[in-house]
């Protein structure tokens, strides 16, 4: 087996590891800004276009459509997962609390890692051929989606009439809530699918069976629980599968007194069990009638039944740890890794162990082994760079100073605080953030590195596969949907934050509302020429309509190039994969990094040097590497491995024993840096503090409340 750097081998170069790990670390310092799984996305995207242009293979440079979007996917799932909260702990000064948190860290950015590296290793292990034919199931996967998104607000309102709720701040009164977490886009995902195993299976007789399963699930739900009603047992049933997420009995250390009432606290089911609890026995049975029926007749072709096992493992393994788990363990706050925030980790680790089982039975080894040593490396790099960061930290630092005995305000004090203040001002979250995106590119570079001597060539002769001319429409809509679908869902952010910082008159107005109070809405600006006509008052659009219809207009524009492009090629679009592959990177590096610009720009502050500065000059940098590095001529010979039982077994014990060391043995250092004093004299109220465990934890002393803002 060749070593893991080795010029012969083009994804063995150091060149290559570096331009990798370059790229998601642009795009992971982007995402700081733009935040959650679209800013993820991005990184990901352009990761797994440098791997598959750097490849040396003609078959994967041949599906670089396929990398961009793929990559996208897998790196976009882990955003869900709360972590500022987790960092937090690591510099809490309280040591169980810490190390739990660096421990954390690492499963966080495994997960994330792992995922992203399922992503970006389908296209390279999977043949063209089941990947078009996996394009269908994820636009009816989609489509689920985007009905979701426009139905979820109005359905919530309409149940909870009323009551005020939003996506930020009072999101945790909206009926649909619970822990915070996205199970309604898991379950919109078995929606979609199912559908669509209805479409493909159209003319089967056993369709019409489907009303009859949620009919019979449905009633035989509503006579359960009219059945429990009757017997008096019900409320007992639903107390013993019911917790509060807080402590009821945690006293005020400042008033002496219950810092909240029980009857203010979250519990662990969605809000709408309480309000409608007459209504959770037919939802329920109708949701396992239809769940029953799919188990026996769907068939899920295509691909299909991946999404099946992701969703699935999501929902599974949300309901058996946060949501039920967590009443066996009530007096540590529950299995929930950041309380009071959200649980998505839960729901992540399920659908991570959904995708390896899937993997495993549809011989994609390769892609689990792949995950796991992303993973891994992931997992050292988001736990590690913490740690580095806080080592970096410790160069005149007040509270080390403090923690050592040294007076604030004293002469010496002062003078190394105020000669080490600059670099103690610096913005250490960016540089945590690009950081840890590079060692998450060098793991996407290791694994897939590992699986390039270990995947058997495909041929991409289009002549002899037919496939490559059936599904080009599969290539445009990936291409299409990372340049202009990708980049619109985290650029029109942008708007918000120019109507923030710039001159309000010009981006806001002021109406009254009903009941006498104002409100503060987005400027309507007209439409140029029409819209300025006398008479003619409803041609205007927010600055955010504005925004999206010339998006639209643009791609409505590639859609028509597209079209040319298939029957006469347009000369700007190379012809060979290589420069198509390079052609996306930097269209998809530059869009990115001029929009980061300019949302930094309007509020721009010399801190944001260490952010926007540096992710500019890195992306020169990569434009010039991405031109550079590729070579046309040259492709490596595959060792294929046959049997990864034994490699997929040896390199989870490596995760776990990784993680347990790291864990350890970053949180002895800092310790053994900070100097932290004891629990009862560590200022547990500063902003920046939170702890797992202990008497002041946040599950106990900051809960989330239902007539207080989300946490």
């Amino acid at each position: 087996m060749p070593a893991i750097f080795n010029p012969q081998f083009p994804l063995r170069k150091l060149s290559t590891f570096f331009l990798i790990g370059l790229s998601l670390s642009i795009g992971w310092g982007i995402r700081g800004n733009f935040g959650h799984e679209y800013g993820a996305a991005f990184a990901g995207s352009l990761a797994a276009i440098a791997v598959a242009v750097l490849s040396g293979r003609a078959d994967w440079r041949n599906k670089v459509h396929y990398f961009a979007l793929f990559g996208a996917i897998g790196w976009g799932f882990g955003a869900s997962m709360s972590y500022m909260q987790v960092i937090a702990y690591t510099q809490s000064g309280h040591a169980l609390s810490q190390w739990y948190g660096f421990v954390c860290l690492f499963i966080i950015g495994f997960l994330w890692a792992a995922i992203g590296g399922i992503g970006t290793a389908l296209p390279a292990a999977m043949d063209r051929e089941r990947i078009v034919k996996l394009f269908v199931p994820l636009l009816f996967v989609l489509g689920a989606r985007i009905v979701l998104g426009i139905i979820e607000d109005p359905v919530a309102r309409w149940m909870e009439a009323g009551i005020h709720f939003d996506q930020t701040a009072s999101r945790h009164k909206n009926p649909l809530y619970w822990f915070d977490a996205y199970y309604l886009p898991a379950f919109s995902a078995l929606v979609g699918i199912g559908l669509y195993d209805l479409w493909q299976r159209r003319g089967e007789k056993n369709l019409r069976l489907l009303p009859l399963f949620l009919i019979i699930g449905s009633l035989a739900g509503f006579l359960i629980q009219l059945l429990m009603k009757k017997a008096g047992i019900e409320e007992s049933f639903a107390a013993s599968l019911t917790y509060l997420q807080g402590d009821p009995s945690y006293i005020n250390p400042d008033t002496g007194l219950p810092a909240y009432e029980a009857t203010n606290l979250l519990n662990n089911w969605p809000q709408w069990f309480g309000d409608y609890p007459q209504h959770v026995g037919w939802v329920a049975g109708g949701i396992l009638g239809a769940t029953v029926y799919f188990f026996r007749y769907g068939k899920f072709k295509n691909g299909a039944s991946l999404i099946v096992y992701m969703a699935t493992g999501w929902l599974i393994a949300f309901l058996a740890f946060p949501v039920l788990g967590s009443k066996l363990f009530t007096s540590y706050g529950g299995i929930r890794m950041t309380p009071p925030r959200s649980d998505d980790w839960a729901g992540i680790l399920g659908l991570f162990i959904g995708a390896m089982i899937w993997l495993w039975k549809n011989n994609l080894r390769a892609v689990a082994m792949a995950a796991v040593v992303c993973g891994t490396i992931g997992g050292l790099g988001f736990s590690g760079v913490q740690w580095i960061k806080t080592m970096l930290m410790s160069f005149g630092n007040p509270d080390i100073l403090t923690n050592k005995g040294m007076l604030p305000g004293s002469a010496q004090f002062i003078a190394i605080t105020t000669r080490w203040a600059e670099w103690q001002a610096q913005n250490w979250h960016s540089f945590l953030e690009q950081t840890y995106g590079f060692v998450n590119g060098i793991a996407i570079a290791v694994a897939m590195a590992l699986l390039a001597s270990r995947i058997k060539n495909e041929n991409v002769n289009s002549n002899e596969n037919k496939i490559v001319l059936s599904g080009r429409w599969t290539r445009a809509l990936a291409t299409l949907s990372i340049l202009f679908g990708l980049t619109y869902f985290n650029i029109v952010k942008n708007v918000e934050e120019w109507s923030n910082q710039l001159d309000p008159a010009v981006w806001k107005e002021k109406i009254m509302q009903p009941d006498g109070t104002e409100t503060t809405i987005p400027a309507q600006w007209d439409l140029p020429y029409l819209g300025r006509l006398p008479g003619l008052d409803f041609l205007h659009l927010s600055p955010e309509g504005w925004f999206t219809l010339t998006w639209i207009l643009l791609v409505i524009a590639m859609v028509f190039i597209v079209r040319k492009h298939f029957r006469t090629p347009v000369a700007l679009i190379p012809s060979g994969d290589t420069g198509k592959g390079q052609l996306i990177f930097l269209l998809l590096l530059w869009i990115m990094t001029i929009a980061n610009f300019e949302r930094a720009l309007v509020g721009w502050h010399p801190a944001r040097m260490l952010t926007e500065w540096v992710i500019f000059v890195n992306a020169i940098l990569a434009t010039a590497l991405i031109l550079i590095l590729p070579s046309e001529n040259v492709s490596p010979v595959p060792v294929v491995e046959e049997n990864y039982k034994p490699l997929l077994r040896k390199r989870l014990g490596i995760m776990v024993a990784s993680m347990l060391i790291a864990g350890t043995l970053f949180t002895f250092t800092n310790r053994w840096i900070y100097r932290y004093p004891k629990y009862n004299q560590l200022d547990l109220k500063r902003k920046n503090i939170h702890t797992r465990f202990g008497p002041e934890a946040d599950w106990r002393a900051k809960p989330n409340l239902k007539n207080a803002e989300h946490k």
